[in-house]
């Protein structure tokens, strides 16, 4: 099936977010204020919850069945969203972020300049406690107040500052993932929370963000941008490969990034698939013409530079 030309002929509200289709499974780039719970009572500013997502899809897709959510992201959270076609590939892919064979790379906007961090790149291994079903970090020597504080990883790297607002653009690798892992380790450990993230971080952006850019209350930019996980051809003798799809940066955030003068490069402005025989980091490449015909997958480039 081309999937290219059914999404070209049709029309659904959550076209222009199919990043990436094949047999099995289905990439989103979602956008800020879904909620990615199967709560038929939680609505939001995209007009919907996750349960009509899924049901749109199924008639937009002309698929049997909907689709499957096999993780989440936060409310405020944008970006690669991963959904399986079947129960059987929602089996395998719980299997893969339960084995931590899925790969997943964040990009935050973050509040502090160049000089708001130790180095241009570290590890953090914390301990997190989650009282009340909030996360918060446990204090070096203290004892933990919940009975069992899970163990944190995240690698990150400072991708580029701006030259005149204290704002800069993070790449966060995730090593475990806890819930709001990535904005406690920023927040707390890096001391440069994410801008928006109102939930732990007290402090008001400066006056010079706030007069340079109108930002929304509910606006957390922290954005999905990689996620890699296994795929399986049909027959031959290799099966297994792994594919990594990029999902576009949402249009605010580029535009942010532009202003302030930070850069930001083609791959995380436009998106794109990636394919990698080994399953290893160093054997990606980009797949020609974004097709996979083993599994019939297909990179949909439709207006994903134009995502809001």
């Amino acid at each position: 099936m081309d999937w290219r030309q059914k999404l070209a002929k049709t029309s659904f509200r959550w076209s222009d977010r199919v990043l990436y289709v094949d047999r099995g499974v289905i990439v989103m780039n979602k956008p800020p204020g879904l909620v990615t719970q199967l709560d038929p009572s939680t609505t939001n500013t995209e007009g919907g919850n996750l349960a009509k997502l899924l049901d749109d899809l199924k008639q937009g897709l002309e698929l049997v069945t909907p689709p499957h959510r096999v993780h989440r992201l936060d409310k405020g959270t944008t970006g690669s969203l991963v959904l399986a076609r079947s129960l059987n590939v929602a089996h395998d892919l719980s299997g893969q972020f339960q084995r931590r064979t899925v790969d997943k790379t964040y990009l935050a906007l973050v509040r502090g300049g160049s000089r708001s961090f130790p180095q241009t790149s570290g590890q953090i291994r914390t301990f997190l406690e989650f009282p009340n079903g909030r996360a918060s970090l446990v204090p070096q020597g203290q004892l933990p107040k919940a009975s069992e504080p899970k163990e944190s990883q995240t690698d990150w790297e400072l991708v580029a500052s701006s030259p005149h607002l204290p704002l800069s653009l993070v790449r966060l690798k995730l090593l475990t993932g806890h819930k709001h892992q990535i904005r406690v380790h920023l927040a707390q450990v890096l001391k440069t929370p994410i801008l928006g993230d109102t939930l732990h971080s007290q402090s008001q952006p400066t006056d010079e963000i706030r007069d340079t850019f109108q930002l929304p209350d509910d606006r957390m930019f922290l954005h999905a941008s990689q996620i890699s996980f296994f795929r399986y051809r049909p027959v031959g003798g290799k099966k297994r490969f792994k594919i990594r799809v990029c999902a576009p940066l949402p249009q605010d955030l580029v535009e942010i990034c532009s202003e302030a003068g930070i850069p930001i490069g083609d791959e995380e402005r436009l998106g794109g698939l990636f394919k990698s025989e080994s399953g290893k980091e160093q054997d990606f490449h980009p797949v020609a013409d974004g097709e996979i015909p083993d599994i019939n997958g297909c990179w949909i480039p439709q207006r994903a530079n134009e995502i809001k």
